[in-house]
C-alpha cells in the first residue's frame, strides 16, 4: 500500500483515541515488505522528516511513547474539570505529527469536557509533511470528540517562529514534547521565553522528555530563561507502556525515565 494511503487509512480508523491510528498504522506496516529498511530510518529526532515513509517510521518508533509521556504529565498535573474553559489555546512547539496536541485532546475527552471546549491550535514545525499529517489527525480526532478546533501552522524552525498575537482565550498551554533535549532548541529557548512572557491571561508550560543528559541541560536553560513564572514544578517518574518492537515486529512493554516541567504565569 502506498505510504500516503497507509496514513489516510489509519486516520479513518480513529473511532475513540489516537491509539486507533497508531495501532492501524503498525498493522499496515507489519503487512508491508519494508522491514529491512525500517531500522535505517530511526534517525536523530532532530532530523527534519521529508517523506511519508520517514513519517510512518518515526511514528511507529516513537509515537506511542511520546503520547504516553504527555498523557502521564497531563493526568498527574492538570485538572481541566476544576474550572472548565470553553476556549483554550494550544501552542505545540516542534509539533511533528501533532502527538502532544492529540494527547491533550484525548485528555479532554477522558475528562468528559471535550464537547464543551473549543481549541485554537498553533503548530510550529519545519517539516511540511509532518504538519500535513498533524492537521489531518487533529481534524479527525476533533470530529470524533466533538471539539470545535481551528488550526494555525508555521512551517519553520523554532528560531524562526513568532508566537501568535494576544488571545481572547483565558488559558494558553505551551506544549514542548520531547524537544527539550535538542541542541538546536537550547539555542532558541531565550528568544522563545521572551515571547512567552508577553502572552496574555493564564499560561501553562508543559515540557516532557526522557531524562537524558541533554534534556537536563535543556531544562536548566528553560528554568533560567523563564524566571518570570509564578509557579514551577518538576516531575520525575518511571513510565511503563506498550510499544511496537520494530526488530521483532511485535508488541512489547518498555519502561523509561520521564522528566517533566510544569510552569504557570499570567493573570486570571
Amino acid at each position: 500500500m502506498p505510504f500516503q494511503r497507509q496514513i489516510d487509512s489509519a486516520s479513518h480508523a480513529i473511532n475513540n483515541s489516537f491509539f486507533d491510528y497508531y495501532q492501524h498504522l503498525v498493522n499496515c506496516f507489519d503487512q508491508s515488505s519494508n522491514h529491512s529498511t525500517f531500522a535505517s530510518h530511526l534517525f536523530d529526532p532532530a532530523h527534519i522528516i521529508d517523506s511519508t515513509y520517514d513519517a510512518i517510521c518515526y511514528m511507529i518508533a516513537y509515537g506511542w511513547q511520546h503520547y504516553q509521556s504527555m498523557q502521564h504529565l497531563l493526568h498527574n498535573t492538570i485538572d481541566v474539570t476544576s474550572e472548565i474553559q470553553h476556549s483554550i489555546r494550544l501552542i505545540d512547539y516542534g509539533s511533528g505529527q501533532g502527538i502532544a496536541t492529540l494527547a491533550f485532546m484525548d485528555y479532554l475527552a477522558q475528562n468528559r469536557v471535550a464537547s464543551t471546549t473549543a481549541l485554537e491550535v498553533h503548530l510550529i514545525e519545519p517539516s511540511k509533511i509532518s504538519v500535513g499529517i498533524a492537521v489531518l489527525l487533529i481534524k479527525k480526532l476533533a470530529k470524533v470528540h466533538g471539539i470545535a478546533v481551528s488550526i494555525h501552522c508555521q512551517i519553520c524552525t523554532l528560531g524562526q517562529a513568532s508566537l501568535p498575537s494576544p488571545s481572547t482565550n483565558k488559558e494558553t498551554f505551551h506544549l514542548l514534547s520531547n524537544i527539550i533535549d535538542m541542541h538546536t532548541v537550547h539555542e532558541v529557548i531565550a528568544e522563545l521565553a521572551l515571547q512567552m512572557k508577553s502572552c496574555s491571561n493564564q499560561n501553562f508550560l508543559l515540557a516532557t522528555s526522557h531524562n537524558t543528559l541533554d534534556a537536563q541541560v535543556g531544562y536548566h536553560i528553560l528554568r533560567q530563561e523563564m524566571d518570570f513564572v509564578d509557579h514551577s514544578y518538576e516531575d520525575f517518574r518511571n513510565v511503563t507502556c506498550p510499544v511496537y518492537d520494530f526488530d521483532k515486529l511485535s508488541w512489547t512493554s518498555t519502561t523509561f525515565k520521564q522528566r517533566a516541567l510544569i510552569m504557570q504565569w499570567g493573570t486570571s
